[in-house]
Parts: C-alpha cells; sequence; structure tokens
C-alpha cells in the first residue's frame, strides 16, 4: 500500500514537473511572439499574447512584466495620460509580486530582474510625463541595484544588462539643474559601461536583444556614429523588415545624414506596413516626419499637407508649436498668408518650464503673427534647408547673397545670418573660416535671438575639438557655460557639450 502510494506521488509529481516545464516552454514562446507583435506595432496582439502567457502561468513574472511593457511604451511614445495610468496601475501590482517572492527568497533573481526593470521603466515614465522628479531619481536608483544584484550574482543573466545600461547611459545627461538629485540618492553614470552593457544585452539576452539594438541605434545616432548606427539598425530590419517602427528609425537615421529623399522613401515604407494595423502611433510619427523632410526639401505644399496630418493625431496637452510653425511658415511662402495665420494663432500656450523647445516655437509663433516673412526671413529658411540636405552649393550661395547685405541688418538678423553660414562652413569641415563666422556674434546683442551668442561659444568649441585642440575646445565651452543671462535652450547646454566632448 505504502508503495502504491509512493509510486502515485512520484508519477504526480513528474507530471507536475513535465506542466511545469511545458509551461516555462509555452510562456517563452508567447513571450518572444508578443515581443515581436510589439516591434511590428500590432499592439493588440502583443498584448493578447503576453496575457496569455500570464493567464497559463500567473506565478510566472515574466506575463505581468510584459504586458505593461505595451502601455509604458505607449506612454513613452504618445504621452498619453490613460496608458500612463495604466501602466502604473500594473507596474505596481508587479512590484508587489516581485518583493513578495523576494520576502520567501532573496536571492531570486528572476523577482530581482523583473523588479529592477520595471524601477527603471517606471523612473523614465515618471521623468517623461514630469510627474515627480524625486520618485523617478529614487526608482532608477532601486531599480539600478537590483540589475546589480543579478548581474554580481550571476554575470550571465544578459537581459539585466540593458536595464543596467540605460541606466548608465542616460544618466550621465541629467542635467545641472536637477543634479541635486544624484547627490542626494548618491548615484552616477558612466556612458562608456552603459554601452558595454547594451552590447552585451544585444548580443546575448533572452528576451532584450531587440530592445538593447534598438537603444543602441538611438545612443550611437545621437553621438553621431552613423556606421555602428544603421549596423544595428540593419539588424534590426532584418529581423523585423515590415516592422514599420524600425522604418521609422531606419528614416530618422538617414535624415540625419542629409539623405532626405531615401528617409522619405523609409517613411513611406513605414506608412505602407502601417496598413492592417491602423497604428496612430506609426501615423503620427510618420506624417510628422514626412511633414519635417519636405520642409527641409523646400517642398512646402507637401511640408504643409503632412503638417496637418500630423495635427490631426495630437491633443491639446501635446508639443504642436514646432509643427504649427512648419505649417504656417509653408502657407506663407507659398503666398498664403492669411491661411498661414490660423496655424500661428493655434500655438499653445500651457507650457511646463522645462519643455525648452516648445516654448521656443511659441516665441517664434508670436513673431510670425505679428508680422509677415520678410525677404531675409525667406532667404535664411530656403538657405538652412539647402544646407539640412546636404545641398552645400544651393546654401552657400543664398548665404553669399545674405552676407552681402548685412549692413542693413539688425542684430537678430546679423546672428541668424553668421549662425547660419558658419553651421555651412562647419559641415563643409572649413573650420578655420567656421570658427571666424561664429566669432561675429559675440559682438552682437540680439533682442530674440539672444541664444545665438552663447550658441557661438559653444560652436566653436565643436570646431576647435574636431580640429585636434581639445584643450582650446573646452575653454570655448566654459565661456558658453558661464553666460548667466537667461536665453533659449540653456538647460540643454551642459547636455550639449558633454555629448560633445565624449565623442572625441
Amino acid at each position: 500500500m505504502a508503495s502504491g502510494l509512493l509510486r502515485i506521488a512520484a508519477l504526480f509529481l513528474l507530471l507536475t514537473f513535465q506542466l511545469l516545464a511545458q509551461d516555462f516552454g509555452k510562456v517563452h514562446n508567447l513571450i518572444i511572439e508578443g515581443i515581436d507583435a510589439e516591434y511590428n506595432m500590432d499592439f493588440p496582439a502583443a498584448l493578447s499574447k503576453f496575457q496569455e502567457a500570464k493567464n497559463l502561468a500567473p506565478n510566472d513574472l515574466r506575463g505581468h512584466f510584459f504586458e505593461q511593457t505595451i502601455y509604458s511604451w505607449k506612454a513613452l511614445l504618445t504621452r498619453n495620460k490613460s496608458d500612463y495610468e495604466t501602466f502604473m496601475n500594473l507596474s505596481d501590482k508587479l512590484v508587489e509580486k516581485c518583493e513578495n517572492v523576494l520576502d520567501k527568497n532573496e536571492n531570486d533573481l528572476d523577482a530581482r530582474l523583473y523588479l529592477g526593470w520595471t524601477y527603471t521603466i517606471r523612473a523614465f515614465a515618471v521623468g517623461l510625463m514630469g510627474e515627480n522628479y524625486l520618485k523617478a531619481a529614487s526608482e532608477i536608483k532601486d531599480g539600478s541595484n537590483h540589475l546589480k544584484f543579478v548581474l554580481e550574482k550571476n554575470p550571465a543573466y544578459n537581459d539585466a544588462a540593458l536595464g543596467l545600461g540605460v541606466f548608465n547611459y542616460l544618466t550621465t545627461f541629467i542635467p545641472r539643474k536637477l543634479q541635486w538629485l544624484t547627490s542626494i540618492l548618491g548615484f552616477e553614470g558612466n556612458r562608456d559601461e552603459g554601452k558595454r552593457l547594451l552590447q552585451q544585452a544585444s548580443e546575448k539576452g533572452t528576451y532584450t536583444n531587440s530592445e538593447a539594438k534598438f537603444y543602441l541605434t538611438l545612443l550611437l545616432w545621437r553621438e553621431e556614429n552613423y556606421p555602428e548606427a544603421e549596423q544595428n539598425a540593419n539588424q534590426l530590419k532584418a529581423k523585423y523588415p515590415q516592422s514599420p517602427a524600425v522604418w521609422m528609425v531606419w528614416g530618422g537615421l538617414l535624415s540625419q545624414q542629409d539623405k532626405m529623399v531615401e528617409a522619405v522613401e523609409a517613411y513611406e515604407k513605414s506608412l505602407e506596413f502601417n496598413k492592417g494595423k491602423e497604428s496612430e502611433i506609426i501615423f503620427r510619427t510618420a506624417y510628422g516626419a514626412l511633414s519635417t523632410a519636405y520642409f527641409r526639401m523646400n517642398v512646402f505644399d507637401k511640408a504643409a499637407d503632412y503638417g496637418k496630418r500630423f495635427i490631426a493625431y495630437l491633443t491639446k496637452d501635446e508639443n504642436m508649436n514646432n509643427r504649427l510653425h512648419s505649417i504656417g511658415v509653408s502657407l506663407e511662402l507659398m503666398g498664403n498668408r492669411n491661411e498661414a495665420l490660423e496655424f500661428y494663432r493655434k500655438a499653445r500656450t500651457d507650457i511646463k518650464d522645462e519643455n525648452q523647445w516648445e516654448k521656443y516655437w511659441l516665441r517664434k509663433l508670436r513673431q510670425r503673427e505679428a508680422a509677415p516673412l520678410t525677404k531675409v526671413d525667406s532667404m535664411l529658411i530656403l538657405a538652412d534647408n539647402y544646407r539640412a540636405v546636404g545641398k552645400l552649393g544651393e546654401s552657400q550661395q543664398i548665404y553669399s547673397l545674405l552676407i552681402a547685405g548685412t549692413a542693413g541688418y539688425n542684430d537678430d538678423e546679423k546672428v541668424q545670418v553668421n549662425h547660419g553660414m558658419g553651421q555651412l562652413y562647419f559641415k563643409q569641415k572649413d573650420y578655420d573660416k567656421a570658427i571666424e563666422q561664429f566669432k561675429l556674434n559675440l559682438s552682437l546683442n540680439p533682442q530674440n535671438e539672444k541664444w545665438l551668442v552663447p550658441e557661438a561659444y559653444y560652436q566653436i568649441g565643436r570646431c576647435y575639438l574636431r580640429s585636434g585642440n581639445k584643450k582650446e575646445a573646452e575653454s570655448w565651452f566654459d565661456k558658453a557655460m558661464d553666460i548667466d543671462y537667461d536665453y533659449d535652450f540653456k538647460d540643454s547646454m551642459e547636455g550639449k557639450i558633454k555629448n560633445e566632448m565624449t565623442k572625441f
């Protein structure tokens, strides 16, 4: 009798272990399928896979974790309050589940991973939504501590490298006005370590390899390391050849290198692959990117058309002043001042202090509303656009005409002409001429475009850096930082300088 009970018990245990093994494998497959759907911007299909994994194995943390990522991505991409609140509610539940596991076994690395990863995602979501910087800083510290624990216990637990890599890289860009957080909480980032960890996750991660490649593409792009950025982006294209999101990233990478025609083709592919998915995020981003591309190509009818389509997807709380400005300017350059005024007057005015770009474009919208574009304004737009798409000869021709007339310009016009010509020389790698041009702005006193004076110090520093004179570059960067009056983008100056210094 006893031996029969033992056999039954053994059989029960064997079946249980087999069931658990099957569940583990099935959950794994569902997670992979969900991640693939997520990267193909099919959020409903991804959510369905993650929820199926959660229901199949309620005690397995993977389904719970990846379910919340759907809402975090949507909130980060659109700043939608409803998606953000759903994400926070789901993450609260996951945090509680992870902590319950750790109460029983503090060395449970899965619980540490998903807790640390969740805290990291929450920190960036909270920070981006402008909710509470202290809370964001506290959570990113907690997240990094859990992820460090995982990698110290098991250096081959490669998925933990993703969150820790993002933490190390992005915290190096904390602006000066928020650095009190780092001193209070006692953490600082390391950009090189961040990239190393992201590379580890991209090569060896189970669930993080695509996301790590995505981050590496964006970070290398920011550093103007285009060959390596393209290498990562091409790997994503090979894995997700019909992903609207990947084609959007590819288009952005091309446009940054002045390959605007190819960028337009990439954005159009993104829209093509969005058919059937109808992702609003793709419509928004593709229409916005196409509007910018055509504006830079001086094709103002298409710039205005795609800009209007982009605006149709926005809520009143979202950034729109840049697009309203480009639509209005496009219409005005086509001779339709009255319609342009309609867009100038739609300016969003309820802007948080840290939103420097939105405040800048509000100022520009007010300028455009107050007075029509002048001939100098129009020529500057055309010259800047030609420069931005690599048509340097056409750009230089217009700048030369502008410079010939500077004697009759006010200081606001002069600083824009000098800055544009300096940027052109910089792009031609004629750094001596660029420095000479930027220095002309140091003696001017513009009333509106005063930001172009500290910007001149910064640009001179960039020129010296690329000429191999790091010491002189640092001197000019210091001068840029020492300017204490208020100006557009002042809070981002330190981050720009850090970014430049790490490139060389």
